[in-house]
């Protein structure tokens, strides 16, 4: 009954998160107007007032990989609750396949994959201090904590959505992140990189500079560690 509960508790929150990201000025896309916050990542996370981040910061508890995010001088791309949601659903889709009456849940997390969730929070990590004025419209490759290769990008946008309007002359930039699935050589077009090769996740809050480093807040469409 206690599994039960928490089940329901922690999916709710997930909702509850998903809606009120609609209405929080930190998470409509691009850059912070003040990025000096002052306060480590994780604190700044956990502030949150519509707790967009509860269930990210629970698992990151339960693994015991706060200091990982909270490291002086790294880069944390973080996901939100919307994209454990995400991960939820596509993990249970994949075993429904085999009983279609099981589910996959955050405590399913909790209980098989805190080592997983350890391990796999280094994909988003890099020692470096990746602020908005570092980065370039062409993109350039960085290593993870796991040792692998993404790329981080600051490119002009014509989407309405993202704050282009046609009236004005000066194009809003986004910054995008494109994790490597496969290695590929020093010149490239970042934005013609898809699946095998790699994913492009747009960053929908970016250069938040903490007193222990630099967030950048994924956007809500993303799945948990690139699930596929």
């Amino acid at each position: 009954m206690k599994k039960i509960i928490l089940n329901i508790a922690c999916l709710f929150g997930i909702i509850v998160a998903i809606s009120s990201c609609k209405k929080n000025d930190y998470f409509v896309g691009g850059e912070l107007h003040n990025p000096k916050i002052n306060m480590t990542t994780y604190d700044w996370m956990k502030s949150n007032k519509y707790g967009v981040f509860d269930t990210v910061l629970m698992l990151i508890d339960k693994a015991g990989v706060k200091d990982k995010i909270n490291a002086q001088g790294v880069t944390f791309f973080a996901p939100t609750d919307y994209d454990v949601y995400n991960y939820v659903q596509a993990r249970t889709r994949q075993v429904q396949k085999v009983d279609p009456k099981k589910m996959w849940t955050v405590d399913s997390i909790m209980k098989y994959e805190l080592g997983r969730f350890a391990d796999s929070i280094d994909l988003y990590i890099t020692k470096e201090q990746l602020t908005n004025d570092k980065l370039t419209a062409s993109g350039k490759k960085y290593k993870n904590n796991k040792g692998g290769n993404f790329i981080i990008s600051y490119e002009e946008t014509r989407d309405p959505a993202l704050g282009y309007n046609e009236n004005s002359t000066v194009l809003p930039k986004v910054v995008m992140f494109t994790y490597l699935y496969q290695s590929i050589g020093d010149v490239f077009d970042v934005k013609t990189i898809i699946p095998p090769v790699g994913s492009r996740t747009l960053v929908q809050t970016s250069n938040a500079q903490t007193t222990t480093g630099v967030v950048h807040v994924l956007n809500n469409s993303h799945v948990l560690f690139y699930y596929r």
